[in-house]
């Protein structure tokens, strides 16, 4: 005689085989949201100066560096780690016309163009950019900071840029001059004087070039100098701005002095890191740097 499954026994069993599909059906979701989670962007940006003269309200802004752990910085080469992202072409880049056309203007200066492609993680914190475009003053460019793309339920870029302009300062130690003994010490004249100790060469170096193999033993210029020399940062324009934005369209974030325009969209994965026996020398070139 066949037993029959009692009534308890048989929601026992509907009852577990409905918690077995519905924990498939959680770690389904699970899969799936974690896939969705990673998407890859390709990511544009126009850096430009405004060359019309602009007077600051204020003059107390100070050249403040974002800094992080943990950044992206761009490479010609192809990426070695998970921080380095490649240029991508300029002709293949959406704002190629865009960067076109304000080289043509007299009005504005392209600081930096670049477009490249990477990861944004779905309601994590963005990994910043890091950037230096444009002329280089000692271990200073004219525009630095650092651009940081994140992803919640909508794109979201934060800029924290600095464009300043630059003068040689001294390199004297004014506590050491303060404390040295009168029939010793420079005129303070001197010291601020920042052409009053610059060799002629130097201070003529905007209307000629100076070849290096010229330069002897007893000459007053050279490359360490060139490293040594002390720049002051003066109207300094900070823009620490965040803005909202949609895959595909272009945005335009501006200052009185100077401005990005950025573009993002979704792209799939460009490259798998390059294994240890392939590597090739990478480009540590600054992002300022084509």
């Amino acid at each position: 005689m066949i037993q029959r499954p009692t009534i308890s026994n048989m929601a026992k069993f509907i009852a577990f085989i409905t918690l077995t599909l519905s924990a498939q059906n959680l770690f389904a979701e699970a899969d799936k949201s974690e896939q969705e989670a990673v998407t890859w962007y390709q990511v544009e940006v126009l850096l430009f100066k405004n060359n019309k003269e602009y007077k600051q309200d204020k003059n107390d802004i100070t050249l403040d560096l974002p800094s992080s752990e943990e950044q992206y910085v761009l490479v010609k080469s192809d990426p070695m780690v998970s921080s380095q992202l490649k240029r991508l072409p300029n002709s293949s880049l959406t704002l190629n016309k865009s960067f076109v056309a304000m080289t043509r203007s007299k009005d504005f200066e392209v600081l930096e163009f670049a477009g490249w492609k990477q990861p944004l993680i779905k309601n994590k914190t963005g990994i910043p950019l890091t950037i230096k475009a444009g002329e280089q003053f000692g271990e200073h460019y004219e525009l630095e900071g650092q651009l940081t793309f994140r992803k919640n339920r909508y794109l979201h870029v934060k800029t924290d840029l600095y464009l300043a302009s630059y003068e040689e300062g001294t390199n004297t130690n004014l506590q050491k001059w303060l404390l040295e003994d009168e029939f010793s010490a420079s005129s303070f004249s001197s010291i601020t004087d920042t052409n009053s100790n610059m060799p002629e060469t130097i201070t003529g170096a905007s209307e000629a070039i100076i070849d290096p193999a010229e330069i002897t033993t007893t000459g007053t210029f050279s490359a360490t100098d060139e490293k040594n020399i002390n720049y002051i940062a003066s109207n300094i324009a900070h823009m620490n701005e965040s803005r909202r934005m949609r895959s595909g369209e272009i945005h335009f974030l501006d200052h009185p002095k100077f401005g990005v325009l950025i573009t993002v969209e979704p792209t799939d994965p460009p490259f798998v890191y390059n294994e240890p026996s392939t590597l090739s020398t990478p480009d540590f070139s600054p992002a300022g740097e084509h």
